[in-house]
């Protein structure tokens, strides 16, 4: 297609869903990879009542809206409507990827939903994972994938690859064309991660007719198990390349390796800190290409870590899930930082500060980060240890949330900036 961009390269989702022999509860991560200079922030939006028969405009055309949208908490380039990864106030998380199918070609020039607009509406309207994933469903055969997916004005648009998790369980869709779709389900004690390919074989569910138009095409045979990937990806070429590679290979290799020490008991169930950490050092993974640093095409322009406990905790008390963004460009530099919901849950919008800070993380990988940006190395260590000190008080916060932390985001945000200020960056 003319004037397209070429294919994003790093995006990456994760998630160990809680349950027996594994994580206490769930835990899930993200690389969001977009065009290096496109701008990112973090937003919280309210949860809000809608007049009967309003619509909602997203990026590129109005829907229905519904009557009760729930608050979200969205990373998101600063351009569009929808987002890249996010968090409902009801403990529900969701990434978003491109992927690419043999029906791509049906989604042409025509502005539709966007997968990132998918994505935040399945946040806004789900209570649950699974409720997500049949909003996401739902909208998508009612109107279709499609759209420019870049600000610059090229035809760029691509099929989507979605996670969904909450406590309980998770959910992977992938699309096809226009409207078609397959979910696998993930179920408690499960992992799972995706890196912009199709990955499921033997789907949960399918969207109707899609086994047909395989055979119609003469994708699939009609016989046995139905394979989603060897159909809508392959084409049903008998020597087709099927197996995980590259980046999808290192991070289910990162997921068995925490799966090893969950069983071993050398990470505990219940360790909070461990788990995160753990998953920080997978978005962190530079040399697979999980962490994709470049100034000039694409980078890993985000990341998110997300912690959802059980909705009801010991002795009645209600656990809180907690959310940790970069809010900047480069996990390996930047540093995590904790959100969680506002207890009034109309609280007003913000961004706290993220766009700023996105902005300023930018202009010193222009200049050659901060090995190469003119800094000594007596001021290097002084930022990183700065640095070091707001991410570990957001893994403290996150393991003593029970009730009530006060989020502690723009705070987070604030002191970031002060840190690269106080050094002239």
């Amino acid at each position: 297609m003319s004037g397209q961009a070429p294919p994003p390269r790093s995006c990456d989702t994760f998630v160990v869903v809680g349950g027996p022999g594994g994580a206490a509860c769930t835990l899930f991560g993200k690389n969001s990879d977009r065009p290096s200079a496109e701008e990112h922030e973090v937003v919280q939006f309210p949860a809000a009542t809608h007049p009967v028969k309003t619509t909602v405009r997203c990026t590129h055309i109005e829907i229905p809206q519904e009557s009760h949208t729930y608050a979200v908490i969205l990373s998101r380039p600063a351009w569009l409507w929808g987002c890249e990864m996010g968090a409902n106030e009801h403990g529900v998380v969701g990434g978003n990827e491109a992927v690419t199918t043999l029906l791509a070609a049906e989604l042409g020039d025509e502005p539709r939903l966007l997968g990132m607009d998918l994505l935040r509406l399945a946040l806004e309207r789900g209570r649950t994972a699974r409720e997500a994933v049949d909003v996401c469903v739902g909208l998508l055969e009612a109107h279709g994938q499609g759209g420019a997916c870049a600000c610059t004005g090229d035809v760029w648009t691509y099929e989507n690859g979605f996670l969904f998790a909450d406590a309980t369980e998770a959910f992977v869709i992938e699309t096809a064309g226009v409207r078609h779709w397959a979910v696998e389900r993930v179920p408690p004690g499960g992992y799972r991660n995706i890196s912009n390919g199709l990955s499921i074989r033997e789907p949960t569910s399918l969207s109707a007719g899609v086994t047909e138009l395989c055979t119609s095409k003469g994708w699939w045979d009609g016989q046995g198990q139905f394979d989603w990937k060897a159909s809508v990806g392959e084409g049903g070429r008998a020597h087709a390349m099927l197996e995980v590679s590259e980046r999808e290979t290192a991070g289910a290799a990162h997921l068995r390796e925490a799966a090893a020490q969950a069983t071993s008991g050398s990470l505990r169930a219940d360790d909070i800190p461990g788990w995160i950490g753990m998953m920080m050092n997978i978005l962190r993974d530079e040399a697979s290409g999980i962490c994709f640093r470049d100034t000039d095409g694409f980078c890993t322009t985000g990341s998110q870590i997300s912690w959802l406990p059980p909705r009801e905790g010991a002795r009645g008390v209600m656990p809180v899930a907690t959310h940790l963004f970069t809010a900047a460009s480069d996990p390996l530099v930047a540093c995590y930082k904790r959100v969680a919901f506002s207890e009034d849950a109309a609280a007003a919008v913000s961004d706290y500060g993220s766009l700023a800070l996105w902005n300023k993380w930018r202009a010193l990988a222009l200049r050659g980060g901060l090995e190469k940006c003119g800094l000594t190395e007596e001021a290097q260590e002084r930022v990183t240890t700065a640095l070091h000190a707001i991410e570990a008080r957001a893994v403290t916060d996150a393991a003593n949330a029970h009730t009530g932390v006060p989020e502690r985001f723009a705070e987070a945000i604030a002191q970031e900036l002060a840190v690269l200020d106080s050094e002239g960056l």
